[in-house]
């Protein structure tokens, strides 16, 4: 599994001078960018999964160069939900290159999923997506599992920001809503929800944000969101764990450089 991290790297990595080949000078200029963000929600839910019932605090490092990004991402555990108070539970690694098409976005890429001090054992994805810069922007990402589940998870997406009116040069501020639904193939709904041995659609998420921009490099956005589960099935064999709808909040600081 590591030499096949380690090769897909490779290839994004690849991908990045073959895209800026037939540039001009001036398309051609880099730009390096870093993200450093840490959230505080109040549930950690993944696809429906509700994985800790309890606060979280989920720090993330994004380095961007040019179109390609790598993001260190973790999720920490503020109180004793899981027997775990005060520890990394997961921490995942993904890599990505986005093509730009006009107004289209083709990000492809690898997660790595790791799971520290726990017997969950670590798995990859793969995935590829496409969305489009419009009013309400539409996307379409496809996950699939190479290492634990072999199967795929299909998201569908909508997204939309309206910038608000604001009285300082310094604050900025917009409301941002999303919705989303996602399509599990039979391998992969069998992995996670417990034995489902079908295909199936799997979680929906409804989002409100109001991220508001401080100065040049600093953003904090609260947020509220409202999850749940769609089909029967996974409904069935997951209500011994967790309630089929989720509705959890929290806020989100952000530096950009």
């Amino acid at each position: 599994m590591r030499k096949l991290v380690i090769s897909t790297l490779l290839v994004l990595s690849l991908i990045l001078p073959l895209g800026l080949a037939g540039a001009s000078p001036a398309q051609a200029k880099i730009e390096v960018s870093a993200d450093l963000e840490v959230a505080f929600n109040s549930k950690y839910v993944w696809r429906g999964i509700v994985v800790v019932d309890d606060w979280v605090a989920q720090p993330s490092v994004t380095v961007g160069v040019g179109d390609f990004s790598f993001n260190v991402w973790g999720d920490y555990m503020l109180t004793d939900e899981n027997n775990r108070k005060n520890e990394f539970d997961e921490i995942d690694l993904t890599a990505d290159y986005t093509f730009s098409l006009g107004k289209f976005s083709i990000p492809v890429g690898i997660i790595h999923y790791t799971f520290p001090g726990s017997t969950a054992p670590a798995t990859t994805e793969l995935f590829a997506g496409v969305s489009y810069d419009w009013v309400i922007t539409p996307s379409l990402t496809i996950y699939y599992d190479v290492d634990e589940a072999h199967g795929a998870y299909v998201l569908g997406s909508l997204g939309y920001s309206l910038e608000l009116p604001s009285s300082s040069k310094t604050v900025s501020w917009s409301l941002d809503l999303g919705a989303s639904i996602a399509y599990g193939s039979s391998d992969y709904n069998d992995f996670y929800y417990n034995n489902t041995d079908k295909g199936g659609f799997t979680d929906y998420v409804l989002s409100l944000a109001v991220p508001i921009g401080i100065g040049q490099y600093l953003t904090i956005t609260p947020q509220v969101l409202w999850t749940g589960l769609v089909d029967s099935d996974i409904k069935d064999n997951m209500k011994a764990s967790q309630d089929e709808n989720n509705i959890y909040f929290g806020i989100i600081f952000t530096g950009s450089f």
